[in-house]
């Protein structure tokens, strides 16, 4: 007899055990009896045990059904998943149910077979006449007992006498495929070829897909010109929503700086173990082509490699070059995948068919054995933490644990690296290396427009996208939409309100007349004048992509003009009308939020406008300036990155400000010495620690009354455990008051080190009830909203 621990997906801080005549392997699903139901568990453990070593005050129940042949969740997974529900305060079934992909707890497909001696039995007469339906492929298990009539417990009996066997079937699913055309290599210039329109636009735009080009020109004649071998069809795995072709080198050599970085990457790995590495590497640097050679180097040692990409929705430089070097051995990991799409890439991986696996934050949970290395491509970009799910993980953060655990090496790599990981390089705990030169890159000019008129467009910078549409050429516009939060500004000199305890923008709240910090809840009127002019006139101020959509169509009514932002392509069919607007050879306008930025390999791109360019740092969050910086790198790295040089333009009102100033210089080291000291005065992160406790329900004052009675919890229970050193921030209302129709309050814990009040929030959990409200816990949060 065997005693089996089953972990359940369930939102429950215990272990369920069950009993098995048969040793069951780690990682194997079961399908076990809970309450009035039955629940598919992972197995963690299986002991053999005896009557005796049973506790009597439990009343053991038998696990009905083994789900597989083999595990599903790999032995080396087991502690990580462990640690992550320990460090992020979730229940271990939630966990795993998290990680795995949907589907994975749903009962199967089970399909029944007859074995040699079942029919031997059916010749005996032993085992009914019905069962002679079954042949060679079986037959499934649910329409079988319904054709039949025979339970589902006489099928077990059977299954006992070893007459038939029943499997569970995942149905396989294949990535779908995008077919792109581009003209073939090395074709001899003919005069019927050179004139002919299709090869016109080809030569233009190198690759595009075959259903815009079908949509373009006549179906017959690019089918003539595919079987002339004039043009050739090249698959990609739909690896994000929208799949845009980028041209990358088939051949390329290090330069002797991208060597001496990639030999002293090379170095470290060969002394094995884990190893914290920070690649910072401004924008065309080459940091891809370190990441190729390193995984060469992994693959040559029959290792396996994960990489970490942003959740975006469109294809970046860095995966069109994996794609293109290592396409036979890939597995692809991320949202945008179905549920079938994503467990078969799973199984895939599981029965190691891949060597390298892609994917977003979710990835990280990825069923590797043999694993060599860890990449986090764009390590500072805010995706790869989970902000909806009840365990919030950064995937970042993930990262670096699951290389400790395997003892691997783990590579984050970045052009505007977060200061956490800046701080923790410059400190000596990771490995720093970085690159400056900009070989294959000729960079954009960067210039500032004032716009203190708050206009959308202002006169200059309408003037420069007249210039670059006369050129046949696309223009960018820029609106970084988080700027959500009503906007504190004075009139006359630009003074942005922020919290004197937090240095944090304050927050306008219309129904109160009051500008509040929602880190410490301090607040004062909305009618005090100006600390720094004395003026009395305050600006509150939003926009969003929609309405620059209107008025840019105002401004060049001739022009296309193309919204890119989730809305803009959340169906299938208006991703395609979006596809067939980017790929038109005329001038156009291309209006976009964050998504648009980071792939932002649209072609023809030659001039990007951050139309807000502070926007960003009016949000009440420590981090306002970081990404604010980030985004407009982003930008200014990304107009004309090949053949000509662009143009960037950050249109705003406030040019002074330590972010805006460093983006124009292009200078991440200066600002990095700005915004540590501010960190340090203020005491954030990297120098504390930040939980978040939030609150949320249908009446303000009960979630109010609720978060205070939660502070008063948490302060009894840090001082009879005799912890001093954690900071108590709020209750204060989040700067999202409402969201959904819920209420939310919440309380910021700040503490050197978390292990000290990890088992004190696990005493919370259990001594604090909110009963008809929900709590929520957020460590180390990226955002506080």
């Amino acid at each position: 007899m065997y005693l089996i621990d089953v972990i359940l997906p369930l939102p429950l801080y215990q272990n369920f055990s069950y009993l098995s005549k048969n040793f069951i392997i780690p990682g194997i699903r079961v399908l076990v009896p809970f309450k009035n139901n039955r629940l598919i568990g992972i197995v963690r453990y299986c002991q053999e045990v005896n009557e005796k070593r049973l506790s009597s005050k439990i009343e053991y129940k038998y696990i009905e059904e083994i789900l597989d042949n083999s595990p599903l969740v790999p032995h080396n997974l087991f502690s990580f998943l462990e640690w992550v529900s320990w460090y992020y305060l979730t229940p271990l079934g939630l966990v795993y149910k998290i990680a795995l992909p949907p589907g994975v707890f749903v009962l199967p497909q089970r399909r029944i077979y007859l074995t040699e001696k079942g029919k031997e039995a059916i010749k005996k007469g032993y085992l009914p006449e019905k069962f002679a339906i079954i042949k060679k492929k079986g037959y499934s298990l649910k329409y079988f007992m319904k054709k039949t009539g025979i339970t589902l417990k006489q099928i077990n009996e059977f299954k006992q006498k070893e007459w038939i066997t029943i499997k569970s079937q995942f149905r396989e699913t294949k990535i779908p495929l995008e077919i792109f055309i581009k003209l073939k290599k090395n074709l001899e210039p003919k005069e019927e070829i050179s004139e002919n329109e299709i090869i016109k636009y080809l030569r233009e735009k190198i690759e595009v897909p075959e259903k815009i080009l079908k949509k373009k020109f006549s179906s017959k004649e690019i089918k003539r010109l595919l079987e002339k071998g004039v043009l050739e069809r090249v698959e990609y795995p739909k690896i994000r929503k929208i799949l845009i072709s980028i041209e990358v080198p088939q051949k390329y050599q290090l330069t002797p700086s991208q060597k001496k970085v990639f030999e002293g990457i090379k170095n470290l790995i060969n002394q094995g173990g884990f190893q914290p590495i920070l690649l910072y590497g401004v924008t065309g640097s080459g940091k891809s082509f370190i990441y190729i050679e390193i995984i060469k180097e992994i693959l040559k040692n029959k290792k396996k490699v994960l990489v970490l990409v942003p959740e975006i929705a469109l294809t970046t430089y860095m995966e069109m070059l994996l794609l293109n070097y290592f396409k036979k051995r890939i597995a692809l990991l991320h949202s945008g995948l179905s549920p079938s799409e994503r467990l078969s890439e799973w199984m895939r991986i599981l029965k190691d068919e891949a060597d390298i696996i892609i994917g977003t934050r979710s990835a990280i949970f990825a069923p590797v054995s043999n694993l060599g290395l860890i990449i986090v491509d764009e390590e500072h970009d805010p995706s790869y933490k989970e902000e909806n799910l009840i365990c919030k993980y950064h995937a970042r953060d993930l990262a670096l644990i699951r290389g400790k655990i395997e003892n691997i090496p783990v590579i984050l790599g970045s052009a505007t690296p977060s200061i956490k990981s800046f701080y923790f390089a410059k400190k000596g705990k990771y490995h720093l290396f970085i690159l400056k030169e900009r070989p294959f890159v000729s960079l954009p000019e960067v210039k500032f427009i004032e716009n203190k008129t708050f206009k959308l467009v202002s006169e200059e910078l309408r003037k420069e996208i007249e210039k670059i549409l006369k050129n046949k050429k696309t223009a960018f516009l820029y609106l970084n939409r988080r700027g959500y939060a009503p906007l504190v500004e004075c009139e006359e000199c630009h003074y942005i309100w922020s919290c004197p305890n937090c240095g944090i923008p304050l927050t306008y709240h219309k129904e109160e007349k009051i500008l509040l910090c929602h880190y410490c809840n301090f607040e004062i009127s909305s009618l005090t004048l100006c600390p720094h002019c004395k003026g009395s006139k305050i600006k509150f101020k939003r926009a969003g992509t929609e309405r620059i959509e209107e008025e840019i169509r105002k401004i060049f009514p001739e022009v296309e003009v193309i919204r890119v932002d989730r809305d803009a392509v959340n169906t299938e069919k208006k991703l395609l009308q979006v596809l067939e607007k980017l790929y038109k050879s005329e001038p156009k306008i291309i209006i976009g939020t964050q998504m648009g930025i980071h792939g932002h390999n649209f072609p023809e791109v030659n001039l990007v406008s951050v139309l807000r360019a502070e926007e960003g740092l009016f949000l009440p969050h420590y981090k306002s300036g970081e990404r604010t910086f980030q985004l407009l790198m982003q930008a200014a790295g990304r107009a004309g990155r090949k053949k000509e040089k662009g143009k960037v333009i950050f249109q705003g009102a406030i040019k002074d400000h330590y972010a805006i100033k460093y983006a124009l210089e292009q200078n991440y080291e200066k600002f990095y010495e700005e915004e540590i000291k501010l960190r340090k005065m203020f005491l954030f992160p990297p120098f504390v620690r930040l939980v978040v406790i939030r609150i949320e329900g249908i009446k303000e004052d009960k979630v109010k009354e609720k978060c205070i009675e939660a502070k008063k919890t948490l302060e009894e229970l840090l001082s009879k455990e005799g912890i001093n050193k954690v900071e108590i921030l709020g209750p204060a209302p989040c700067p999202f008051r409402k969201l959904r129709g819920l209420y939310r309050w919440h309380i910021i814990l700040k503490t050197k080190t978390y292990k000290l009040i990890n088992n004190t929030l696990y005493k919370f959990l259990g001594k604090f009830k909110t009963s008809g409200l929900k709590l929520n816990f957020d460590i180390d949060p990226e955002d506080l909203l």
